[in-house]
């Protein structure tokens, strides 16, 4: 890669993964938890929101995706990074 490919990578629109992950009071005995990614690039926050939602084919949009987990529900979705 040459060196205006990596400066335009780093110039580029920045995204990260915000994933909350809710469970039902009593039913797991998990608690509720909440995840950011660093920033990347959009293709690659969009494989990181397929791989947590065990999304086969690609997702459209920003989301939020939801997935059932036992007990709960993860929500996932790409915000822009400042």
């Amino acid at each position: 890669m040459s060196g205006s490919d990596q400066l335009s990578l780093t110039l580029g629109p920045s995204y990260t993964v915000h994933v909350e992950d809710r469970f039902s009071p009593g039913l797991t005995g998990r608690h509720d938890r909440a995840y950011a990614s660093p920033p990347q690039q959009r293709d690659d926050a969009l494989t990181l929101a397929a791989l947590l939602l065990d999304a086969g084919g690609d997702l459209d949009g920003d989301g939020p995706w939801q997935r059932a987990l036992a007990g709960g529900r993860r929500t996932v979705r790409l915000v822009a990074a400042d």
